[in-house]
């Protein structure tokens, strides 16, 4: 385990620990050296965003509500002065952060007169305004927190969805690179007589858009479930019924593989709606939108007798599976990771008295344990399955410390996650290898150090290197983890 060791004013901390482990025949040596940042007051802060760039810098962007501020991170770890940004408008509202070179694109709506644009600003690190594009000018003001948006991979391509000021849903197509609008599609028009409720949207590094979503029940018809390719005209091809045959989806998510041109969509399913998962479902559309047959596939005794030491179906009544994350493979099949996740509510105890009703205040308990993860070639056959195990709990903090973060090498995959939801734990690790085989270990040592890490939002620097955010009682510290 790799212990923090604290030096004044909270600089520079690097710390180096080398563990030896045996397991599946072989030993592994890991090291890793930690960076933690001097404190930033976070408490009245509205939200925060953070953007590293090429040259080793990390910007911090503050919303305070009444005013922007950017603070730069130097590849030292310590902080530059604080700066104050001007956006146009009476009231804004930042949606997302990219970078450009060591520069700052701001993807936001800003309310002008009767309605709200949608803008990106691109800033230097002063910072000074280099330039400014309205891609939109009319978004309907009870919508404005309803904005979504999906980007390529390369950041570069990016579907933005919203509604205009006669309440239709609009999705524009934009590219960062080209500062070009390819079209705006009217999704209201485009699908009434489908009746269509569009419900995800995939986009690929050249600009071609995926709808996923299905049709609306009517005349006791059956729901169809959808995938639509829009080209770069803006123009669509024929959308593609997902065979399901008799099943139902009860959790599923796609995602373009850019190398070999094709998506893949997949999730868990069951034979009947609204019931516990049978087993994984897997499929595929290549580059000229053709589809192959989804591979039901279900669970294994053994998978389940590892997931709880029981055998029977039945101990999935109580779970809550939802389809995480798809990660492609070099041989163009992938693997997908599932994670039982459950919140509860309940009113306090000195509440459960109250004979008028009127007292609503919650107490909301979150919990994330076990990883599943099954790894599937390209044609949908299942070569593994996995359990990953893991137990974490939390109350009324929305599960911002849970679940895991994925972290890509070239030769395994480090799952990284929290022990416990606590300043006072450790930072575990499963390494995965291509075949499956794995080892479990702890890497940090968060005890005493105030330190409670949002792996929800920790970021890939390099093949070596993470940025992961810590909240502790109002401060934010940025923790940087490098893999010798």
């Amino acid at each position: 385990m790799c212990e923090i060791k604290s030096l004044s004013l909270r600089k520079l901390i690097v710390t180096c620990c080398f563990i030896c482990l045996f397991g599946l025949q072989c030993k592994l040596v890991t090291a890793q050296s930690i960076y933690i940042s001097p404190d930033i007051n976070i408490k009245n802060d509205f939200s925060y965003f953070i953007l590293p760039h090429p040259n080793g810098t990390i910007s911090l962007l503050r919303d305070k509500s009444f005013k922007i501020s950017l603070q730069t991170l130097s590849p030292e770890f310590q902080w530059g002065v604080e700066k104050s940004i001007e956006l146009p408008g009476r009231k804004w509202r930042i949606i997302d952060l990219f970078e450009w070179d060591n520069d700052i694109d701001i993807f936001y709506v800003s309310k002008m007169e009767t309605s709200y644009g949608i803008y990106l600003n691109r800033y230097n690190s002063q910072p000074s305004l280099i330039h400014e594009k309205l891609i939109y000018d009319g978004v309907a003001v009870s919508s404005n927190d309803d904005i979504k948006i999906k980007y390529a991979s390369n950041k570069n391509w990016m579907a933005i969805g919203f509604q205009n000021l006669s309440d239709e849903r609009l999705m524009v197509l934009y590219n960062r690179k080209a500062d070009s609008i390819y079209y705006t599609l009217n999704l209201t028009k485009q699908f009434q007589e489908e009746r269509q409720h569009i419900y995800d949207v995939e986009i690929s590094d050249q600009g071609s858009v995926y709808l996923f979503g299905r049709t609306s029940e009517s005349n006791r018809k059956k729901v169809q479930t959808l995938i639509t390719k829009i080209g770069l005209d803006g123009n669509l091809f024929e959308a593609k019924e997902l065979p399901l045959k008799d099943y139902y989806f009860t959790s599923g998510m796609a995602k373009i593989d850019n190398v070999a041109g094709s998506l893949a969509y997949g999730g868990l399913y069951s034979e009947r709606s609204n019931t516990s998962p049978e087993g994984y479902a897997i499929g595929f559309i290549n580059d000229e939108n053709q589809m192959s047959e989804i591979n039901f596939v279900q669970f294994s005794t053994s998978l389940l007798k590892e997931w709880s030491g029981n055998s029977k179906k039945s101990i999935l009544s109580n779970s809550e599976l939802n389809t995480r994350s798809i990660e492609f493979k070099s041989d163009s099949g992938c693997l997908i990771f599932y994670e039982n996740t459950k919140e509860l509510s309940r009113r306090p105890y000195f509440s459960a008295t109250d004979p008028t009703g009127a007292y609503t205040t919650r107490w909301y308990d979150y919990y994330f344990d076990d990883i599943i993860v099954a790894s599937f070639d390209k044609k949908g056959a299942l070569l593994w399955e996995k359990v990953f195990h893991k137990r974490q709990y939390s109350q009324d903090d929305q599960g911002l410390f849970s679940s895991f973060f994925i972290f890509h090498t070239n030769s395994v995959l480090r799952i990284i996650f929290n022990d416990a939801i606590s300043s006072e734990g450790t930072v575990s690790e499963y390494i995965l290898k291509p075949g499956g085989e794995f080892i479990r270990k702890s890497i940090l040592n968060t005890s005493y150090k105030n330190l409670n890490l949002r792996f929800k939002d920790a970021m890939e620097l390099d093949a070596q290197s993470l940025l992961v955010p810590s909240e502790n009682n109002g401060k934010l510290n940025l923790v940087k983890i490098v893999f010798d």
